[in-house]
């Protein structure tokens, strides 16, 4: 991501809990959402340290939460 977008870093541990709680996989979230399916894996462990708003929004809408509750947004501080 280029400098002055605007990125969202993820709560990863809330991610994993709720993911757990909707008695998904990493991989069956990842599909849900839309994203390949190592995307919530890379973002569970660490290896993906941003997150494009898009992504964001489509793991909290296969979450059926907020994206503020899994994901905190950085305004322009892209890592």
């Amino acid at each position: 991501m280029s400098g002055g977008e605007d990125v969202y870093i993820a709560k990863r541990a809330e991610i994993e809990r709720r993911r757990l709680a909707s008695g998904l996989n990493r991989k069956e979230l990842s599909l849900k959402a839309g994203l390949p399916a190592n995307a919530v894996g890379r973002i569970e462990r660490g290896e993906s340290e941003q997150t494009h708003p898009l992504r964001a929004r489509a793991i909290a809408k296969a979450l059926h939460c907020g994206v503020e509750d899994i994901f905190t947004e950085a305004k322009g501080e892209a890592v």
